[in-house]
């Protein structure tokens, strides 16, 4: 892929045009030499502004120039000029990429996280978000698809009141550290004398954050816990966080995506604390892909955990990976036959992202392949849809395999609450534990407000209970009681 050397009067704007140009990166060969792109943005006057583009070679031969002026006073979907401008930047690239490169992307100009949030701020503003992403954005019509059918089955879930949230508890530990995995996730084994003052303060987290969200009249309608791994605790440290967490919840998840870590007894206590939905991970049913990438389980194991947890009634997960190292599309085709002939309430479908931090990116694996992703996924969704299947979420992230995304589908009614909100991000999240960020959701504002806690698990054994009094801070003087909404 030729290089493309990108100039701009706005220097805010370059990272997201960064990441439309590696969007390309593994699509097309362009020979030798690179490019210049100079996108031009001057403001007419308080209510317009003129876009202009002109893509060269370096030997200063012109190849695409692009022009138009826009509307600021019609943000179409976006909440400020700013943000139209920059859109409008990105539309333009994308087709100047696209002319030199003759490579169309099945996101088109969109590089964003959240597809389907795009999608009902559209609908909310009145405005065609099937066209809208079609016709401007340049999504793909199969794309546009998937999203407008996982906005429809969140209908009903999706809750814009500004008093939905959900309690998030992170277990930032794990048996092994998988290739792929680039968490803030410590090797159980190697920090277990911190365990117990770990649990401590995330217990007192817990009860305060649950006291916090009653007192500001928040309807708590989840708890998910994640991590890690949090099934790798010990039985009484595990049911010590469970019973902080209590009942009253209408969806309770727990994390036991590790099959080698469930047992009897763990599967007991999610019952008696009232859990309804928790995760078994095979990643692969190929027990030579699980190797590679340092599972500590073999696909014989994935089925004896199914087996026992099934007893109980939970509501199963089973999570899947595409481009696993090594593995071809009949593999992974195996894998998702194997998955759905399971029968679980949700299966998710990621496409492997190389992050840093990760073994598989600072070994040099190349992820991207050509059509081998589009074609992993493509069989997902009509093996999954064919089999009663619906995609009820999604979400994107950096350096994906394919430019595609992660999908998470259901059974009828089989919708898992938290993650509708936690990608559309349409409710306040109370988050406890190390890595764990709360999000106070201000839908009358569209506005969103974060509070980290620290990552590290040092730091977090060290501030104690002033991660508790910081939230305690950061909610009630950004909300108020819930009568001063």
């Amino acid at each position: 892929m030729a290089e493309f050397r990108l100039i701009s009067n706005r220097e805010e704007f370059i990272p997201d045009y960064n990441e439309l140009v590696r969007a390309f990166a593994p699509h097309a060969t362009l020979g030798d030499g690179g490019y210049t792109v100079d996108i031009n943005v001057q403001l007419a006057d308080a209510n317009s502004a003129e876009i202009r583009l002109k893509c060269y070679r370096l030997n200063g031969i012109s190849e695409y120039c692009y022009e138009n002026n826009i509307n600021l006073e019609q943000f179409g979907g976006y909440p400020d000029p700013k943000s139209r401008i920059k859109r409008e930047c990105k539309v333009a690239l994308y087709k100047c990429l696209a002319a030199v490169t003759g490579v169309s992307l099945p996101y088109g100009s969109l590089t964003g996280i959240r597809p389907t949030k795009l999608y009902h701020d559209l609908l909310h503003a009145g405005i065609d978000a099937d066209a809208y992403l079609k016709d401007y954005l340049l999504v793909s019509p199969s794309k546009t698809d998937l999203i407008a059918g996982i906005a429809e089955r969140q209908r009903g879930i999706y809750d814009t009141s500004g008093m939905a949230a959900d309690l998030f508890i992170n277990i930032p530990f794990c048996v092994t550290r998988c290739s792929y995995c680039s968490f803030i996730c410590a090797e159980i084994g190697k920090v277990r004398k911190f365990i117990p003052r770990y649990i401590e303060l995330l217990v007192g987290e817990i009860e305060r954050a649950r006291a916090l969200a009653s007192d500001l009249g928040y309807r708590l309608r989840s708890a998910y816990v994640g991590g890690g791994t949090p099934t790798s605790l010990c039985d009484s440290d595990f049911a010590a966080v469970l019973n902080a967490i209590g009942g009253g919840f209408p969806e309770f998840t727990v994390e036991a995506g590790r099959p080698d870590t469930i047992s009897e007894s763990k599967l007991k206590i999610m019952d008696d604390m009232g859990v309804t939905r928790i995760s078994i991970n095979p990643q692969s049913f190929n027990d030579k892909t699980l190797e590679t990438i340092g599972r500590s389980h073999s696909v014989s194991d994935v089925y004896k955990a199914y087996e026992a947890a099934s007893r109980y009634g939970f509501d199963i997960n089973t999570d899947l990976i595409a481009m696993l190292p090594g593995e071809s599309l009949d593999d992974f085709k195996r894998s998702v036959d194997c998955a759905a002939a399971l029968r679980p309430a949700n299966i998710t479908v990621h496409t492997l992202a190389l992050k840093k931090g990760s073994a598989l990116k600072e070994s040099g694996y190349d992820n991207r392949g050509d059509a081998l992703p589009s074609a992993m996924i493509d069989y997902s969704y009509s093996a999954l849809t064919d089999k009663g299947y619906g995609a009820y979420y999604m979400y994107r992230q950096k350096y994906m395999s394919g430019n595609l995304e992660n999908t998470g589908y259901c059974l009828e009614g089989k919708q898992c609450v938290y993650n509708i909100d936690i990608m559309e991000e349409c409710a306040t999240i109370f988050a406890c534990g190390a890595g764990a960020i709360s999000k106070a959701v201000i839908p009358a504002e569209s506005r969103i407000e974060r509070l980290a806690n620290p990552k590290g698990l040092d730091v977090y054994l060290q501030r104690g209970e002033s991660i508790a009094d910081k939230k305690d801070v950061f909610f009630t003087e950004l909300l108020g009681k819930r009568g001063d909404l």
